[in-house]
């Protein structure tokens, strides 16, 4: 039998979350072992099946293949060896996950014997033993215990540079800490487990129990949100490993409990308007339902659906908005505040709050009023966004409406909720950017070697509230008020990520380790620029990121022009360019044809879409702010079709393209040439009035349309050239021939209706 082929593709099945069907293969493959007399295979598969029944939670299978496991080991004189304490160990794993305890710590102790004859001290397999007794003494409540075990396994691990199984340990030690109260170490342990399980690039059931571990330091602090969102990453963690075994619904229990505890102010705002608000509109104001918008919207943590607690001293209670516009207030706005103070003071055991932080916080408000007191506009299109505070947007688009069939209310804050305009989003990107760099990644250190600690932890403070708002940014998110930034981080998949980096770096910081804290700011660098990156926001990853402010900036004045201003920026920088290009023969005359060019420029520029085009007209104003004419080096790398004897003398004043890149090029080319051959087919006469499409018909007075196109690439940076190739994949897959687009808008430009009329008039003319 070829054991490793099995044990391969069960691998696979597992990483497809096909469990039952490893299941069978294994149980296919143990009866093949039996008939071939295959022991040693025999004896790997009972032991794997042992595993997958235990973490299956699949008890008494589990029990079963440990004692045919135990059975074949002896049948093979392996008593007394360490491949017998492997099995063994794997039978005290499954007692111990099946509630055998007794019974596992017998097995437990028999390993250790084994051990203790046939292994040093520090031998890995002393630390995995020491590992699997301590969730043993956890499930039997010697918490103590438990922990003695894992600093012992920590200490081999560490030693042995075991990174998984340091993750492990750490996992380990910080559940047990949870058990004894101990929080403070329980999270250390956890942040450290997860850091070494991100370098290493593994999220299994292991990293899930750090996370847990942190979710249950927060739920005993009573930050329930928090702990809900480590709870369940764990949960889909679980479930994504091995299913739903008795994990999986463990975690689902706390998240649940969670979700209980968390937010309540909200659901305790929507019941209460439920059993007291609806029935006393219904009743006394029934012609004006539909005028009036009903929910909790705001400023208070309760809105955000953040409160715990901690947040019951002010503003917290029983309490709902009536948004209502000025004309309907100046109708029944003293009568409707009247009947909302008369609602019930109290309310499942909990009482209104009196309102004494200002006016529109609660009750009947003007919805202009309220708006305007938030964004300091009435009317959305008027808002100042150079102005207006990040948290009263934030406050503006929380909580919940709970009833707003005039949709006034909600009109304005659907816009607020498309978040900022273009151009802000870049300079808010821009700007927490660039802060976050001087401050963390350039000051702190800056001023740790100058002895002045005070401000060094004043510069990675600021830089982390930087960093927490930049996320915000970048998923064009208003941030909340700084006490609420970590937690609002905690609702994207991207946010919370960060959460941890910053926690790691907090970890660092409080520990005074210099180098590891500046190595944990760069993290947090390099996790921006690859987002941004990735998003298309910048053109490279340099992880300092004051090294992007300048193209942020020039977006920033880019996002504020519509796609048709962005296409004629575009053409007449380029002419431009064109025009200071020198020919050896002298000047052409299509230098001196704006109009004709820039109908060839435009026609190809106007398929763009918007993140291709503020890409080009970046990158062409900074070559060319730095005396690199993009239009000149176009037409000279054309030349090595066209005269590659001239080529040869000029080609190094160009950037050498990579043998990727080229690749790229020419695997673009290819589509763009069988795309313009098939529109030659169609529209000949068209075809014949433009370029010749192949290289193979360039000469020094005929540049063909691949050659140009080649060129053209050829002058892209990696961004550009990326860009280009995704929609370039798009048309791919959507049937459609970029050359039929291009040469339509091109014909339009010249006063045709369409290609078949231009073909028509085309081939008229030369007949």
């Amino acid at each position: 039998m070829d054991i490793q082929s099995v044990l391969d593709q069960v691998d696979v099945f597992f990483e497809e979350n096909k469990g039952e069907e490893a299941e069978k293969l294994m149980r296919d493959a143990v009866v093949q072992a039996m008939q071939e007399q295959d022991d040693n295979s025999l004896l790997q598969l009972l032991n794997e099946l042992v595993g997958y029944y235990r973490e299956a939670g699949q008890a008494e299978n589990s029990f079963q293949m440990a004692g045919q496991a135990i059975a074949q080991a002896e049948r093979m004189g392996l008593a007394g060896t360490v491949p017998y304490a492997t099995t063994l160990l794997n039978a005290a794993n499954a007692y111990r996950a099946g509630g055998k305890l007794r019974e596992s710590m017998e097995t437990y102790r028999k390993v250790q014997e084994i051990y203790d004859m046939q292994l040093a001290k520090d031998h890995m397999f002393v630390a995995g033993l020491q590992n699997n007794i301590s969730l043993l003494y956890q499930e039997m409540q010697q918490y103590d215990k438990a922990r003695e075990c894992l600093l012992e396994a920590l200490e081999i691990v560490k030693s042995k540079e075991a990174y998984y199984e340091t993750g492990v340990t750490y996992a380990n030690l910080a559940s047990t800490c949870v058990q004894l109260g101990e929080l403070d170490d329980a999270e250390s342990y956890a942040l450290s487990s997860m850091e070494v399980f991100g370098k290493i690039g593994v999220r299994d059931s292991h990293y899930g129990a750090a996370l847990a571990a942190i979710g249950a330091c927060h739920y005993a602090r009573e930050e329930y949100a928090r702990a809900g969102d480590y709870y369940r990453q764990a949960m889909e963690l679980v479930e994504k490993g091995v299913g739903r075994n008795g994990a999986y619904y463990r975690l689902k229990e706390h998240v649940e409990a969670c979700e209980k505890s968390a937010g309540k102010g909200l659901a305790i705002a929507r019941e209460y308007y439920e059993v007291y608000g609806r029935p006393m509109l219904q009743e006394k104001f029934p012609q004006y339902l539909d005028r009036i918008a009903v929910g909790l919207v705001g400023r208070g943590s309760d809105c955000f659906g953040y409160d715990d607690a901690a947040s019951r001293d002010h503003d917290w209670g029983p309490d709902f908005c009536l948004w209502v516009t000025e004309e309907t207030y100046a109708q029944i706005g003293k009568q409707l505040e009247e009947a909302y103070q008369d609602l019930p003071e109290e309310f499942k055991g909990y009482r209104r709050a009196p309102h004494v932080n200002g006016k529109n916080r609660r009750g009947v408000i003007v919805i202009s009023e309220f708006f305007g007191e938030l964004t300091g506009a009435k009317n959305y299109e008027e808002i100042d966004w150079g102005t207006v505070l990040d948290s009263s947007l934030a406050a503006a688009v929380n909580g919940e409406i709970f009833r707003d069939r005039e949709g006034a209310f909600t009109a304005y804050r659907n816009k607020l909720l498309q978040g900022y305009p273009g151009n802000m989003r870049f300079l808010k990107i821009a700007e927490s950017g660039a802060k976050f760099a001087q401050s963390a990644q350039y000051n702190y250190m800056r001023m740790k070697r100058r002895g002045d600690e005070l401000t060094a932890q004043v510069m990675v403070w600021k830089g982390i509230c930087y960093a927490m708002r930049l996320q915000h940014y970048i998923e064009n998110r208003y941030p909340p008020h700084d006490k609420w930034l970590r937690r609002s981080l905690e609702e994207t998949e991207a946010g919370r990520e960060l959460s941890l980096l910053l926690q790691q770096l907090m970890q660092e910081i409080s520990g005074r380790q210099e180098e590891k804290a500046q190595d944990a700011i760069e993290r947090v660098g390099t996790f921006f620029a690859m987002e941004l990156y990735g998003m298309d926001i910048i053109s490279d990853i340099e992880p300092y990121l004051d090294a992007h402010s300048s193209e942020l900036v020039y977006k920033a004045s880019l996002a504020v022009k519509t796609d048709q201003e962005l296409v004629e920026k575009i053409a007449k920088l380029e002419f431009e360019a064109f025009d200071k290009v020198h020919n050896e023969g002298g000047r052409a005359s299509c230098q001196n044809d704006w109009f004709t060019f820039s109908i060839m420029r435009k026609s190809q520029y106007q398929t763009w879409n918007r993140t291709m085009l503020m890409q080009y007209l970046y990158d062409f104003h900074r070559e060319y702010t730095l005396g690199h004419n993009l239009i000149e080096e176009k037409y000279g790398r054309m030349m090595e079709s066209t005269a590659p004897e001239k080529y040869e003398e000029i080609k190094g004043h160009f950037p050498e393209l990579t043998e990727e890149k080229k690749s790229i090029i020419e695997q673009i080319c290819g589509m763009q040439v069988g795309w313009m051959e098939e529109f030659a087919g169609e529209y000949p006469a068209l075809a014949d009035n433009s370029r010749s499409i192949h290289t193979t018909e360039d000469n020094p007075f005929n540049t063909s349309y691949e050659t140009y196109l080649r060129g053209e690439l050829g002058t892209y940076s990696d961004k550009m050239l990326e860009l280009y190739g995704r929609y370039i994949v798009d048309y791919a897959r959507n049937n459609r021939n970029l050359a039929y687009d291009i040469m339509l808008n091109n014909v339009k430009m010249y006063g045709y209706g369409s290609l078949e009329e231009a073909e028509q008039k085309t081939k008229s003319s030369f007949a």
